[in-house]
């Protein structure tokens, strides 16, 4: 397994704000993920980092900052491997009043996710949301995500969808996820199915247990996988919990393709984005 967890982060001080510090339980940390090099989007991005596309005239990253920022958030820890140089810039000049911190992942070219989201173990010691840096999304979508132990679900909408899909409980917790190519007996009928938004909180405890999944994944050579792997793992023997945050009434995207890009370009378009 690479060791590279050694690295020490690489910090870019707040603009302070002046607001108080949020009630008790309230996640203020986030976690994101943007160590990937977008292969997908390079005949219109070129060789820049996915999270640096530009959306409405400002870099997808930026757009990810201010929703933190208009829920409380106060930190910001982002995993970086591909053009890491861009985004350190990019953070540079920011001005947000987010605390940032970057972890480089060196291995961004011969391993998957799972190995990003086990590279933030030694900078997260408290409950903090998991995101992705190629979703675009609407800033109160967050106000779901702001506690511990939940998983934001949207209807499967085949159209538009691939990826990680999921089914729930009738009391509105995660019950087990599909992932792509690794999906065993019968499909679950479409009625019944959720796409994952990428986007999950989580408590100490539950993160806890998720390094040592991450860890034994990572041990057994499980480089080229999803993290969601060790998040099914721990769901299906109900060692974790996670709480439905439900995100059919707002809109998101992902942005991995040139087709994904003109779509949400177009939906951007129209006065839904401020």
């Amino acid at each position: 397994m690479p060791q590279s967890r050694n690295m020490a982060p690489h910090t870019h001080p707040a603009r302070t704000n002046g607001r108080s510090s949020l009630q008790s339980g309230r996640i203020t940390t986030a976690l994101m993920l943007a160590a990937g090099k977008g292969t997908r989007l390079r005949p219109v991005a070129g060789d820049i980092p996915k999270c640096l596309v530009d959306l409405n005239g400002k870099p997808l990253l930026a757009h990810a900052i201010k929703a933190l920022e208009n829920n409380g958030f106060k930190r910001l820890v982002i995993v970086t491997g591909y053009r890491r140089e861009l985004i350190e810039d990019f953070l540079d000049r920011s001005g947000t009043t987010l605390t940032i911190e970057t972890i480089f992942n060196e291995h961004y070219d011969s391993v998957n996710n799972i190995h990003s989201l086990w590279l933030a173990g030694k900078s997260l010691n408290e409950p903090f949301l998991l995101l992705e840096s190629d979703l675009v999304f609407e800033p109160e979508s967050l106000a779901g995500m702001i506690y511990p132990d939940c998983i934001a679900l949207d209807r499967f909408n085949p159209e538009i969808h691939s990826g990680t899909t999921a089914k729930t409980t009738e009391c509105g917790h995660l019950k087990s996820l599909f992932l792509t190519g690794s999906m065993t007996g019968s499909t679950p009928s479409l009625d019944s199915t959720h796409k994952t938004v990428n986007m999950y909180s989580f408590s100490l405890q539950t993160w806890n247990k998720l390094q040592h999944q991450l860890k034994r994944h990572l041990d057994t050579g499980n480089l080229d996988s999803f993290y969601e792997l060790a998040i099914r793992d721990l769901v299906d023997v109900g060692a974790i919990r996670l709480k439905v945050a439900d995100f059919s009434s707002h809109w998101w995207d992902e942005i991995d393709s040139v087709e994904d890009l003109m779509r949400v370009h177009q939906r951007l378009n129209q006065p839904v984005w401020h």
